[in-house]
């Protein structure tokens, strides 16, 4: 007997993979539950719009972007090239699957309450691996709560920035290369500027 946690699974998988090379708007619930092979009242008895199929997609993204970083912290000898490695993988981990990438960008953008749980737990988690990066050290041995203030907002000008580049790249606007370059300056004068207060 399929349990609920493996459905809830399942339905999140076929939405994403249903949503490559189309907007994930384009992609009808009743085509999901048929892919996923559940009754469409099943479908929504796990999820109760579509946008909370979208939270949970970024929930997926989260969980990956933990696991991956946790066991293969960012790598470089300095501050700046440990942040250039972390960017690099973040930014190649979304543009291999540019519908997918889209809906995580849209999603994280929104405000609609079924998704918002999922944004700032993926925030969170970003940060997390943004001050590790920092350190030197795995993610996993960071608390958040108890990063400095210089981190914290290097760590948010920098999730920042890499979002407005990621949003340009999904119009279209710039591509790959634009995306870490735009990140790397960023890392490079915030990074000074922290040195030169000695923070």
């Amino acid at each position: 007997m399929t349990s609920d946690k493996t459905r809830r699974s399942r339905i999140v998988e076929v939405a994403v993979k249903l949503s490559q090379g189309r907007d994930f708007d384009k992609v009808g619930l009743r085509e999901v539950a048929e892919q996923a092979g559940v009754a469409l009242g099943t479908l929504y008895k796990s999820f109760s719009s579509k946008e909370e199929i979208v939270g949970a997609a970024v929930q997926y993204q989260t969980t990956r972007l933990k696991r991956q970083f946790d066991k293969h912290p960012a790598k470089g000898d300095t501050p700046l090239e440990r942040v250039d490695d972390l960017f690099a993988r973040l930014t190649r981990a979304l543009t291999r699957r540019p519908a997918f990438a889209r809906t995580v960008l849209g999603a994280i953008s929104t405000n609609h309450p079924d998704i918002s749980g999922a944004v700032l737990e993926h925030d969170g988690e970003t940060t997390r691996i943004v001050v590790a990066a920092l350190r030197g050290t795995s993610p996993q041995d960071v608390d958040v709560a108890n990063a400095t203030e210089s981190e914290q907002t290097i760590a948010f000008l920098l999730r920042h920035i890499w979002f407005a580049s990621m949003v340009g790249w999904s119009a279209g606007i710039s591509g790959h290369a634009k995306v870490l370059a735009d990140v790397h300056d960023a890392a490079r004068l915030l990074l000074a500027g922290a040195e030169a207060l000695g923070e």
